[in-house]
């Protein structure tokens, strides 16, 4: 129940940082401006997306495998966080 929590969380911050990016970047897709806050807040996130069929940068069909991926990724970031792993969030 907790890392359901903390993963809803951290993904609430995401959409709102998607949100404010998006109000400063209105020229960009959804997809674009998702995928650069992914690589403005967790850089390390956006290796795992290039190349594979969660990258919506280029296309805003692959958005829903994003948010899924990102999901996960960022409650095993928190996880790592939480046990004191160096080199987490």
């Amino acid at each position: 129940m907790v890392a359901q929590r903390v993963s809803c969380d951290l993904v609430s911050r995401c959409l709102d940082l998607v949100d404010e990016y998006r109000r400063h970047h209105p020229e960009q897709r959804e997809g674009q401006a998702h995928y650069n806050v992914l690589r403005r807040e967790w850089p390390d996130l956006q290796h795992e997306v290039v190349g594979t069929d969660r990258n919506c940068y280029g296309d805003d069909r692959r958005l829903p495998a994003f948010l899924s991926w990102v999901e996960r990724a960022l409650s095993a970031e928190q996880r790592e966080r939480e046990e004191g792993r160096p080199g987490a969030l």
